[in-house]
């Protein structure tokens, strides 16, 4: 039986989203929920946008699950807000988890999490909630992903990595064995880390220390 799904943001990862729950998994989208600021048409994709600070009239929490589609703003700390107040507010979470991904049975999932595809998830490996993490990742053996990170796309974690929570790790980026990422970081796209990276810095090359700027003024 299908389930019935609200997925709050209206942006391109709304729409990436809409199109995954849609066509990979037995959930049915019936629309999108953002902040009433944000709202321009009442309508995404066909379907019934409204104000989150009203979501219950359409969409209330015993008949319908939802997904926090929201990428890094500000840090994760939108993402996290967001998360933290539909669970006040009593909602389950969706997850979505590509059909291509190898998720060991081992593996320890949250909620409101995304897996894309070709992505390798190793045994004891935990998955914290609100995290979201890109096509063609490995997420190594005993490795930890705090809640609220962003892993976009190619990103390589040996074992026993420990990724902070909102932390932010680029494309392409690489982690060796038992590293540990602050909370609040941000890894740069195609950064090999090698040691490990205090909370709130921003890491560009395993050579560099971290930049003179605070992790959530950085664009990356």
């Amino acid at each position: 039986m299908s389930r019935r799904l609200v997925i709050v943001g209206n942006g391109q990862m709304a729409e990436l989203f809409c199109s995954n729950f849609t066509h990979l998994t037995d959930f049915v989208v019936a629309g999108f929920a953002v902040d009433r600021r944000f709202i321009k048409e009442d309508r995404l994709l066909g379907l019934p946008l409204v104000p989150l600070e009203e979501i219950e009239a359409s969409f209330p929490p015993d008949d319908f699950h939802a997904f926090v589609a929201i990428g890094p703003v500000r840090n994760n700390t939108v993402r996290a807000a967001g998360f933290d107040e539909l669970r006040r507010r009593g909602y389950r979470f969706a997850s979505y988890i590509s059909p291509r991904a190898e998720v060991s049975p081992d593996a320890g999932i949250g909620e409101n999490v995304s897996i894309g595809h070709f992505c390798v998830v190793g045994p004891w490996a935990r998955i914290g909630d609100n995290v979201l993490i890109g096509s063609a990742s490995i997420i190594g053996h005993h490795s930890h992903v705090g809640s609220h990170a962003f892993l976009p796309a190619h990103v390589v974690m040996a074992g026993s990595v420990q990724i902070g929570e909102r932390a932010f790790v680029g494309t392409g980026a690489t982690i060796r064995d038992n590293v540990s990422i602050g909370a609040g970081s941000v890894i740069a796209a195609g950064a090999t880390v090698l040691g490990d990276v205090e909370p709130n810095s921003v890491y560009a090359s395993p050579a560099a220390k971290p930049l003179p700027m605070r992790a959530d003024q950085a664009r990356l």
